[in-house]
């Protein structure tokens, strides 16, 4: 089958911002994890959709904002996570819970609001949905049922698993020059993994780990083959998981792994994030932002699973984890962005075959969104 998007889907920058606005800015986006805001004060900013957002923890309640003072648009938190009120770093203005204007250092002397313009100096509010552990923001004005977007199957599974997080995460973000639906496509397509990954992720997906890594003939995974995909918003988001054996490590036993283990677990969140579980005791999610039509920005969340008991070297342990999916990702990146680099006006459309099931429905549905309408 012929997909239905064309080369400019992947290169118009007129395109990107019709995404921004009818999809990335209508639909619910992972943002971060509650467990990293549970201090009074503590905050996350980043960019959704190409908006600057602030998360923060305002007296226990989350909450989340345009990360811009309505004064000189300057942003409150700067940083990615850290802990502190929500005040203006360039002319010290202070803000309430809800967004409202708390105090103006010397408001009378340098500005003389009316008690009308003072009102609307209010930091713009986004809508927050907590699933387990994992905090979506939607900034849309008229944010549509989170349960329209994730089945009620999807959303119980992650208020499961994501509860079983270590308290102590690691984060990076790396910037690649290809479209962000390429890096969507790719982990939506298991077929790669054998000619990319051969000896990196591969070895992993098989029964005998120490003989794979010098075979010759390339082995599929134990994936299965999928059925056809209801061309609908909460189809997107689905769940599968094959089997998967990760050499052990001293530090297993000190953690409480999730499930019975042996199973690589992946979750793809529609439309920009790729959850897994290596099992029940390495988690990690990774979202794709545009950027610019040929660059994106891969933010990866890393967690290992609760300790049982306090393990000095997780700093290490998660540094080490984040660093082994990073380099799966440039295995992924050098053809991706040779992929992006080759796109021009006499690009033919890419065939999909039939085990691109779920590349084929979320075209349906991304070009749907860009249409306006509602599959849903």
């Amino acid at each position: 089958m012929q997909s239905i998007l064309s080369h400019f889907h992947y290169t118009d920058p007129g395109i990107l911002e019709q995404e921004r606005s009818k999809i990335f800015r209508q639909l619910w986006l992972f943002a971060c994890l509650s467990s990293t805001l549970a201090a009074p004060n503590a905050y996350a900013s980043l960019s959704l959709a190409g908006q600057p957002v602030l998360i923060q923890n305002c007296n226990g309640e989350i909450r989340a904002f345009k990360n811009q003072c309505p004064h000189r648009l300057v942003p409150l938190q700067a940083e990615g996570f850290g802990q502190s009120p929500m005040r203006c770093p360039y002319h010290g203005w202070t803000f309430n819970n809800d967004g409202s204007v708390k105090s103006i250092p010397h408001e009378s002397n340098l500005y003389n609001f009316s008690s009308e313009e003072r009102e609307k100096l209010c930091m713009k509010s986004y809508a927050v949905e907590i699933v387990g552990n994992m905090i979506f923001i939607n900034l849309s004005e008229n944010p549509l049922p989170i349960e329209k977007q994730f089945t009620p199957e999807i959303l119980d599974k992650l208020r499961d698993i994501s509860t079983h997080f270590s308290a102590q995460t690691a984060h990076i973000t790396v910037e690649v020059d290809y479209n962000w639906k390429l890096q969507y496509e790719n982990v939506l397509d298991y077929n790669h993994v054998p000619y990319v990954h051969p000896q990196s992720f591969l070895p992993l997906l098989t029964k005998d780990n120490s003989s794979n890594l010098t075979k010759k003939k390339i082995e599929q995974p134990s994936i299965p083959f999928f059925p056809d995909v209801p061309s609908t918003l909460n189809a997107q988001s689905y769940h599968t998981r094959a089997a998967l054996k990760i050499p052990p490590q001293p530090w297993h036993s000190m953690v409480d792994r999730y499930g019975e283990g042996g199973f690589f677990e992946n979750f793809f969140l529609f439309p920009n994030v790729n959850f897994n579980c290596a099992e029940g005791m390495v988690f990690k999610i990774e979202q794709y932002e545009p950027l610019t039509p040929s660059r994106t920005a891969v933010r990866f969340t890393m967690a290992v699973a609760k300790e049982k008991q306090r393990i000095r070297a997780l700093p290490a342990i998660l540094s080490g984890c984040i660093r082994n999916d990073v380099n799966v990702l440039h295995e992924d990146r050098m053809y991706l962005e040779r992929l992006q680099k080759g796109l021009h006006a006499g690009s033919p459309k890419v065939h999909h075959g039939q085990y691109e099931r779920y590349l084929i429905s979320f075209a349906q549905v991304y070009e749907k969104l860009l249409k306006g309408e509602r599959p849903w």
